[in-house]
């Protein structure tokens, strides 16, 4: 869950994946992927907003696909980045001085559009991961964090990089490939499927959006569509890439993820399953805690006829070392960090940091600071219409 507040420091007048608060007043806005713990503020209202003052929110087009099928707005409102395409964008702060950036969206390996975004001004660049997982075999095929010399792709260094810290503990060393995951929930399936034609299997995801490259392999491997909920499958139909794995059909596929996490058991979508008729596989690393992850998978002892998959969508703590060492950077600002973590996340970011070159600093304090200037009086928007409790994103 993230804890970052949205300003990135280095650069004035920039807010990215909070929109409530002092972030208002920023001349343009990023959003890196659609989860809700990224999208405080966004609603009808603050499109409004924007869209009346000719402010622009970033993203990539996946993404915006997602917005459009959740909010009103215009889509000239809603600018496209394209990956690993460097985008100059100029605005203006107070007393109308003009900033000049340059941003390029790179590939977060996270869920369907996620990215992160690499700010340049000056002699300054800045790496925004939001939710990131990337292997560390994969590194050097970010081409937008390298940069080309004589056909050699060589690593950038930054001045800051704002970390998704998700998993940075010693209880989340390493997790086995999502590859390996999904092959071994394939198995597991395929396995329950082939002892009775009346079998189902459910698949209880933790969130509405982010395990679709579940759904996609899955359906690839048992040539067989995923159950959504409807209003899941209307987001998903806006995605040329995900439409085609995906059905609001439960009675064409024996494999549902339609249900709610909180919900009661049983498949609710088909009358006709018997509980005895059904598995439940889920796709989570929570129940590794400090556990051996070589394991995959492993049924629950104590929920009847429930597989335990170990699959994250978030890096874990040796995929975070290998990143912050290969990519170096003169600090390192956490974005994720709980309050009885907190220790243990600065001085394992400090630990990785040192040895990749000695001393170094972890900013340990955040506070949302722009240039000072006023809002025009012309604006009637109030931040206490920017709050979201839906978590279906």
């Amino acid at each position: 869950m993230s804890t970052f507040l949205g300003l990135i420091k280095e650069i004035p007048g920039i807010s990215v994946d909070r929109f409530d608060g002092a972030n208002l007043m920023s001349s343009i806005l990023f959003l890196s992927h659609c989860h809700f713990d990224h999208m405080h503020g966004l609603s009808d209202i603050f499109f409004e907003h924007i869209a009346e003052y000719k402010k622009y929110l970033y993203c990539s087009p996946i993404t915006k696909a997602l917005l459009e099928a959740r909010f009103k707005f215009k889509s000239s409102c809603v600018k496209e980045i394209d990956i690993n395409t460097p985008t100059v964008i100029e605005y203006g702060i107070e007393n109308n001085e003009k900033i000049l950036i340059c941003v390029t969206s790179v590939s977060a390996g996270h869920c369907p559009g996620s990215v992160m975004f690499l700010f340049e001004r000056n002699d300054i660049s800045v790496l925004y991961t939001g939710d990131f997982r990337i292997n560390s075999t994969d590194l050097s095929k970010l081409k937008g964090l390298h940069y080309s010399i004589d056909s050699k792709l060589i690593p950038r260094t930054f001045s800051k990089i704002y970390l998704d810290t998700t998993f940075l503990s010693t209880d989340f060393c390493a997790f086995p490939s999502r590859q390996e995951s999904i092959f071994k929930i394939y198995e597991v399936s395929r396995n329950w499927l082939s002892k009775d034609p009346r079998n189902v299997v459910i698949l209880e995801c933790s969130a509405t959006y982010g395990s679709e490259f579940i759904f996609v392999e899955l359906s690839k491997m048992l040539n067989m569509k995923i159950h959504v909920r409807n209003d899941v499958f209307e987001s998903y139909c806006r995605i040329a890439q995900l439409s085609c794995y995906v059905t609001n059909d439960p009675h064409s596929t024996l494999i549902h993820a339609c249900k709610k996490k909180i919900s009661s058991s049983g498949l609710h979508c088909r009358g006709d399953v018997s509980n005895e008729n059904i598995i439940t596989v889920v796709p989570s690393v929570m129940k590794w805690r400090k556990k051996d992850t070589s394991i995959i998978g492993e049924w629950d002892k104590d929920k009847k006829r429930t597989f335990n998959v170990c699959y994250s969508t978030h890096s874990s703590l040796d995929e975070l070392k290998a990143f912050v060492q290969y990519f170096k950077t003169l600090e390192i600002y956490p974005c994720v960090v709980k309050t009885d973590q907190e220790k243990e996340v600065y001085y394992l970011l400090n630990t990785i940091k040192n040895k990749v070159d000695g001393p170094s600093l972890v900013s340990q304090g955040y506070k949302l600071e722009l240039p000072a200037r006023k809002v025009s009086s012309k604006v009637k928007f109030k931040s206490k219409h920017f709050s979201s409790d839906d978590d279906s994103l």
